[in-house]
């Protein structure tokens, strides 16, 4: 389907947006239910109509609901104006529910559009400009566009995009995203990979530096919408003793940790490796690696300098996130200023052009 939605034009835009499966779960045990009224309850064989609450668990021969044995594979499809819920928390669209390595995934099919009412608020403050909400909009949609094209799964995992179902929607992330109903970014004719993160700190790094895969419009560039978010500049203590008993938990043979200094810098700054310096010897580690060690809400990002303070270091930062594409706080910024949509967008992802694609 998506082929035949990048050759549409203006006179198509009737056309409805297409369905993803979106991956909201896996484990054993499942309270199903709905908002009002009935729901119903399918798989290959069977159908029933339930009214209350049923408990869903994995059953190595299917899936056990209520007790009764049901196929591999099942599927919940709420009452009109209702909507299913997983755990209590609500979605649009159907519930799949199916056996996958020895758990039960489960999988929302929704329509695009509804799928990214429940993104935005999550991603974006929705008090934030309406040039930036319909920004991050676009680029949300664009990821989504993206992995359908390569088909890749789609997730609500923090790596792939957060999506909170109906709870987490908003009435001005909403209108941001009908006003960009069907707009995705474009390069070349392809849908672009509209990767983004918190705050760049003042310097956005290229795609090429951090995952090695160089786009032309994921640049290395000067960011000055970025220097006076809440997190332009942060600064955190680590004890040598914890960063030890870290890196040793990830399998790095470090003992008696003496310093901890910078080796490499990418081009925007950003710590490429460090040498880790110990009683009996050092060690390499790249500063993705450390950020990962640490945890990424710890060590927000890459761009920082560190210094040895007795039994701590101290790590002096910019920015939040990977640094690559648009910077949720510096388009805020951009918005304030009076900077369009489209200028936010052609500043993060230089190049690109957004097209409609339904």
């Amino acid at each position: 389907m998506l082929l035949s939605l990048f050759q549409l034009n203006k006179a198509h835009a009737y056309l409805p947006a297409p369905a993803i499966n979106v991956k909201i779960a896996e484990g054993n045990t499942f309270l199903i239910s709905a908002t009002r009224g009935f729901y119903k309850i399918k798989d290959q064989k069977k159908e029933e109509i339930f009214y209350h609450p049923v408990k869903i668990k994995f059953s190595p021969t299917g899936i056990d609901i209520n007790g009764k044995i049901w196929d591999k594979e099942i599927k919940i499809e709420p009452d009109d104006n209702s909507f299913c819920e997983v755990n209590q928390k609500s979605y649009r669209g159907i519930i799949i529910i199916k056996k996958a390595k020895g758990k039960l995934e489960v999988i929302n099919k929704v329509n695009l559009e509804e799928y990214l009412y429940g993104v935005i608020k999550l991603e974006i403050s929705p008090e934030w400009p309406l040039a930036t909400l319909c920004a991050q909009a676009i680029v949300a949609r664009t990821y989504a566009v993206r992995r359908l094209w390569n088909n890749f799964p789609i997730t609500n995992l923090p790596q792939h995009q957060a999506y909170g179902g109906v709870k987490a929607e908003d009435a001005r992330a909403a209108i941001a995203v009908d006003i960009t109903r069907g707009e995705i970014l474009t390069y070349h004719g392809q849908p672009a990979n509209s990767v983004y993160h918190a705050c760049s700190g003042g310097y956005i790094t290229s795609s090429k530096e951090v995952w090695g895969e160089d786009y032309p419009y994921l640049r290395v560039q000067k960011d000055p919408f970025s220097l006076n978010s809440p997190y332009s500049r942060w600064k955190l203590r680590v004890p040598k003793k914890e960063l030890e008993k870290k890196l040793q938990q990830s399998g790095f043979k470090v003992r008696q940790i003496k310093s901890l200094v910078i080796t490499e810098k990418d081009l925007s700054g950003r710590c490429k490796t460090l040498l880790v310096s110990c009683k009996s010897g050092s060690c390499i580690i790249s500063g993705r690696k450390l950020r990962e060690i640490l945890g990424p809400d710890v060590l927000r990002s890459t761009l920082f300098k560190v210094k040895n303070e007795g039994s701590f270091f101290l790590f002096e930062g910019r920015g939040w996130g990977h640094g690559v594409g648009m910077s949720q706080w510096g388009a805020a910024r951009m918005g304030e200023l009076g900077y369009t949509t489209e200028q936010i967008l052609s500043f993060y992802y230089p190049g690109t052009e957004i097209k409609k694609i339904y």
